[in-house]
């Protein structure tokens, strides 16, 4: 009985406060609308928008995905990769942290496995190997500016962004009274075993969360897409500096000789990898938008993933008059290599162009990557990347179609080429679930 009546004392206090739960959400949503009114517009520079709108703004315009190292601001991310024969799945582990903060750190964890892919299997030898690796990246993500011609464009903002606000309010109020209206018809017939008191306090605490989680969305949301409606701005730019680990979890063992007179032995390679990038993004309304990416990684290489071993089969080992037969009979497959197997570490650079005209979903990439030590090979790339856009008009996919020039510097000797150094395809890089704003 006591607990009855605490129950039911604290439920009509709540009832009572009702109008000051709704008011807190509207009060929390128009200090957000104040602090980007009173950003001056004097340098023709400033905020047009709030920072969670200009996150979900730039979940639109970094819609370019292409490798698991890139920006998503989603949930999760699945990136294909058919030059190297990789499908990652990516997870974000991000929370919101006060009214309106941008986002700053960004940790990504995925888990990447090799698929069956003809030019894989072909020059870089990577027939299907049961190669399982799980990649770590952090990336940094810096302050956003926006720059627009005059305070006129500014001024259209802060009126759009005022009427958006006043929208949602009426919105919040009408929607609120008519839940509280609903939840008092509740009768102890309609839900029977329960404390009808207890049943509606928890409704309301469930509603007022929910309430309140929609419309800070529902703000942020109508800001950036009412941004992207009228192109009141002139140019945004932003950057994001990111660190990957790609630690291999499985990886296959090499059958390796060092002659056709010495016995083979079982090398057990850990190609792990560390990178570094940075990425700046400028987004015009006149001019379109443009990727710039430089970066650098470390890879723990080996003399079969450079090419200086030579590679044969059972049959042809045999008639060259290899001595280890007796070992021959036991391997499960007919890849065998033959050559001085070490290990070493190959640094390389590489630099990444992407651009899409204004208003337009189809864009063009160039890619170059210089390796240097005992593995020193020159690869590009020249891409056509595709945007595709959903029925709510974000980035559904990005599909990539390129042709991949390898070893352009011809660093690998003729008879260790192990295919056409040139090839056709593609990679697919697709968000999913929530947007982190």
């Amino acid at each position: 009985m006591r607990c009855i009546f605490v129950i039911t004392f604290f439920f009509l206090l709540f009832l009572s406060g009702k109008s000051q739960v709704a008011d807190s959400i509207i009060a929390e949503i128009k200090e957000i609308n104040t602090s980007v009114v009173n950003t001056a517009c004097s340098s023709s520079t400033g905020r047009l928008i709030s920072n969670r709108a200009m996150n979900i703004f730039l979940a639109d315009k970094t819609g370019y995905l292409s490798e698991s190292k890139d920006l998503s601001l989603y949930t999760n991310y699945v990136t294909l990769n058919t030059t190297e024969g990789k499908l990652t799945i990516n997870h974000n582990f991000k929370k919101s942290t006060g009214i309106d903060e941008p986002i700053k750190k960004l940790l990504s964890l995925g888990v990447s496995a090799n698929i069956a892919n003809n030019f894989a299997a072909a020059f870089l030898d990577k027939k299907f190997e049961n190669e399982l690796a799980l990649t770590v990246n952090y990336k940094w993500l810096h302050k956003t500016k926006t720059h627009f011609k005059s305070c006129s464009q500014k001024q259209s903002m802060d009126a759009s962004r005022a009427a958006i606000f006043h929208l949602l309010e009426i919105e919040m109020n009408k929607k609120e009274a008519d839940f509280l209206s609903a939840i008092s018809k509740i009768d102890t017939a309609e839900i029977p075993g329960q404390n009808i008191t207890a049943a509606q306090l928890l409704a309301v605490h469930n509603f007022y969360d929910e309430l309140k989680e929609t419309y800070e969305e529902k703000f942020a949301t109508l800001q950036a897409e009412t941004l992207t409606k009228t192109d009141n701005f002139s140019l945004i730019t932003t950057s994001f500096t990111s660190v990957t680990a790609h630690i291999p979890l499985l990886f296959p063992t090499y059958t390796v000789a060092a002659s056709l007179t010495t016995y083979f032995s079982e090398k057990h390679p850990y190609p792990l990898a560390i990178l570094l990038q940075h990425t700046r993004l400028w987004e015009s309304n006149t001019k379109g938008r443009l990727f710039f990416t430089v970066g650098g990684t470390l890879l723990f290489n080996n003399a079969k993933l450079s090419f200086a071993l030579d590679k044969t089969d059972i049959f042809t080992y045999k008639n060259l008059g290899g001595a280890d037969t007796l070992h021959l009979a036991s391997l499960k497959n007919d890849k065998i290599y033959v050559g001085n197997f070490k290990s070493f570490i190959t640094p390389s650079f590489m630099g990444r162009l992407v651009y899409y005209p204004p208003a337009s979903h189809i864009g063009i990439s160039f890619f170059i990557e210089k390796n240097f030590g005992q593995y020193n090979l020159l690869n590009g790339r020249l891409g056509i990347p595709i945007v595709l856009i959903n029925n709510k008009k974000l980035p559904a996919a990005n599909i990539e179609f390129y042709i991949h020039f390898y070893d352009m510097n011809n660093s690998i000797s003729q008879e260790k080429k192990y295919g056409n150094k040139t090839c056709v395809g593609f990679g697919i890089g697709i968000p999913f679930s929530r947007l982190i704003y």
